[in-house]
């Protein structure tokens, strides 16, 4: 009888065992790894830049397949749309009036043509709440293990909202500071493609 009971002990335990942790109430589940393996999404957004004394506003609608994405820009600026589109070798950027330039690098391209910054190289990871790869990195994280700030590539990035998108939440507003200049990033709708479904 003894002998029964601690065998029952031990399948019960063993069984416990088995089961997985879930995550308390509140508390991010989706990770780093799940966050990245993400490679088509697209949000719609707006954006907004201060430096110094002068401040510009825009929408900002954002796809990003694989390794490609692509930028409309509505109203930046007061100039007009302006479309992006690139890859890790070449980027184009579309303005309102039709013209077409290419380059190597998104943020230089954007600099000469339109007059401003936006780094989108780290961009494409920090909206997903990501470091980008292969740069000294700080991050601090909330309560919930959700990014609050990351220093990188000389930005600041503080994430000030987040949103639930599919049961894990993806960042809805961010502030990124650079010098004198400010760049304010409004998230109202993410969409996202699961690893392995079929393509749109």
């Amino acid at each position: 009888m003894k002998r029964l009971r601690e065998l029952l002990l031990v399948l019960l335990l063993s069984g416990c065992a088995a089961v997985p942790p879930t995550a308390p109430p509140g508390v991010d589940s989706i990770t780093s790894a799940d966050r990245a393996a993400i490679s088509h999404w697209q949000f719609h957004g707006r954006v907004s830049l201060t430096q110094g004394e002068q401040g510009w506003h825009a929408g900002l609608d954002w796809e990003n397949r694989a390794d490609q994405y692509r930028l409309q820009v509505s109203g930046p600026l007061g100039q007009g749309a302006l479309l992006l589109t690139g890859d890790e070798y070449v980027v184009t950027l579309v303005d309102g009036e039709g013209r077409i330039y290419t380059a190597q690098d998104a943020e230089g391209l954007l600099q000469q043509v339109a007059g401003w910054q936006l780094p989108v190289a780290g961009l494409r990871y920090w909206v997903r709440g990501l470091p980008a790869p292969l740069a000294p990195v700080e991050a601090t994280h909330d309560a919930q293990g959700r990014l609050q700030q990351l220093v990188q590539s000389g930005w600041t990035i503080t994430y000030q909202r987040y949103q639930d998108v599919d049961g894990s939440a993806w960042p809805a507003k961010m502030r990124l500071e650079r010098d004198e200049l400010v760049v304010r990033l409004v998230i109202d709708q993410w969409q996202l493609e699961q690893p392995g479904a079929p393509s749109l």
